[in-house]
């Protein structure tokens, strides 16, 4: 075993939050250590190549754009305008497609009229429900943050029912509020729901970056070195505790002691209380309450090269009925109920639902010339049950039930999509809580519930001196 080395901060994981933290305490002039189990930087936000194509590793829109934490993280490294991170948007953010009709979402504001008034047509919303629709939007994008915050201990749910109750409605505004979060409505934070759907309603730039999601932690680590931090890829942790000398030990995959003043993780609570730390380390109560946390859904995916372009908005949303029969304009909250009833048994629900990015329509650069590139996803559950106590019992072995209803969605969405198919990779839950490092695999590893958002979301300081939370699992608003 080598003799520790010695740090001023070591941030563990490479993702947003991770890159983020070691730019800029590299950049406050601490001796900065990065160190990422994987053998390409970037967490989520990775990517592969294969046959031409630049492929992200998860399946990512940017919400705010270089309006957000994103933008402002980069200001405040210095980083020059010409560095840093182009965000692109398409003319429509989104196609919706699938329950009987197709509507396109401009990203020009003076389109939206329209687009709202064509979107009441289509969902035969009575006229009625209008102006209460409307009070919503408007409470929503005017609410105080004190106002905001009395909402955080209760749900979406709760919150749309003071303006309709009409199952269709309620649910196309529910998916509007909730997607962020990859939970049900009726179990996201109102309060968490309205923050973030102001402040993306407000700076209108959802968009997506040039270069791919990798191009933002590349930025940042790239502005990270420059400030003197040491990265290191292919560099996992097995423990961190307290050193003799009032600092803490952090403890390698390949046997190496770091010591630092500081360590930043950006895995989760869970994860950090049940692994990292041994038994002892935290505090009892602190410990049981990481244990407890409950995260969010994940997805399986697709990454669907194709031939030709065959759609031209930057985002496919759509949904898919298995039963033929099944009449998506007769749905009941009974029905959403039982959708994620089933996806919480790990049963491939009734109704399957899509969510794929177009990269190639941002950055034609990510793809062979005159090709297009699809990165869909499906929600699916974790590979553990509830707060994680105990496996999904067959779920390992059903895995490819959810891949298959993931791909027949999209051949329904998208007519003749075999024909122009170049290749087409997948991928389970299971490889993608491999590469994120999170038990379970949750896309959000402290998902935004009333019991988790707001001021009962788990701080960023932990009770072990020198031992600091930050991305997905603690903090403040925002997914991430």
């Amino acid at each position: 075993m080598t003799s520790p080395s010695r740090y001023d901060t070591i941030v563990i994981g490479s993702g947003m939050g991770g890159t983020s933290a070691a730019a800029l305490l590299a950049k406050a002039g601490l001796r900065t250590l990065l160190l990422e189990k994987n053998p390409r930087l970037g967490g989520s936000c990775s990517y592969y190549e294969k046959r031409g194509f630049h492929i992200d590793y998860g399946t990512h829109m940017f919400s705010r754009g270089w309006k957000g934490p994103l933008g402002a993280v980069q200001r405040r490294l210095g980083i020059p305008r010409e560095r840093r991170v182009r965000f692109v948007r398409t003319r429509d953010i989104a196609v919706l497609r699938g329950a009987g009709f197709e509507l396109a979402v401009p990203s020009e504001g003076w389109r939206m009229p329209a687009f709202c008034l064509e979107a009441v047509r289509l969902m035969k919303v009575p006229l009625r429900e209008i102006p209460r629709v409307t009070k919503l939007f408007a409470d929503i994008v005017t609410m105080s943050d004190d106002a905001i915050a009395e909402w955080d201990g209760r749900t979406v749910e709760d919150l749309l029912l003071k303006y309709t109750d009409n199952p269709r409605l309620f649910g196309a505004l529910g998916l509007l509020l909730g997607l962020y979060f990859i939970l049900p409505f009726w179990e996201v934070s109102a309060g968490e729901a309205i923050w973030c759907f102001q402040k993306m309603a407000r700076d209108n730039a959802l968009s997506y970056p040039v270069g791919g999601s990798y191009a933002l932690p590349r930025t940042l680590c790239d502005a990270a070195a420059r400030y003197g931090a040491s990265i290191e890829t292919r560099a996992g942790v097995q423990r961190i505790e307290p050193a003799a000398d009032g600092k803490l030990r952090v403890t390698t995959s390949d046997g190496r002691e770091l010591t630092a003043r500081a360590v930043v993780s950006t895995t989760s609570l869970r994860e950090l209380a049940d692994g990292l730390c041994p038994p002892g380390t935290l505090p009892a109560a602190w410990s049981a309450r990481a244990s407890a946390t409950r995260g969010s859904y994940i997805a399986v995916q697709a990454k669907i090269a194709l031939r030709r372009p065959r759609e031209r908005a930057g985002c496919l949303v759509g949904s898919v009925a298995r039963d033929p029969g099944f009449d998506p304009l007769a749905i009941t909250m009974d029905d959403y109920r039982v959708m994620f009833a089933d996806i919480a048994a790990g049963r491939v629900p009734k109704v399957v639902p899509i969510y794929c990015p177009i990269p190639t329509n941002f950055d034609a650069a990510l793809g062979p010339p005159g090709t297009q590139l699809l990165t869909a996803c499906m929600v699916a559950p974790t590979t553990e049950d509830g707060n994680g106590s105990r496996p999904i019992g067959g779920w390992q072995d059903s895995e490819r039930k959810w891949i298959d209803a993931m791909m027949a969605a999209m051949a329904s969405l998208i007519p003749g999509l075999a024909e122009d198919t170049l290749f087409a990779d997948t991928m389970g839950v299971q490889a993608i809580a491999s590469w994120i490092g999170k038990r379970g695999g949750p896309a959000v590893s402290t998902g935004q519930t009333p019991e988790q958002s707001g001021s009962r979301r788990p701080g960023v300081r932990t009770p072990l001196d020198g031992l600091y939370v930050a991305g997905d699992g603690a903090g403040a608003r925002g997914v991430g």
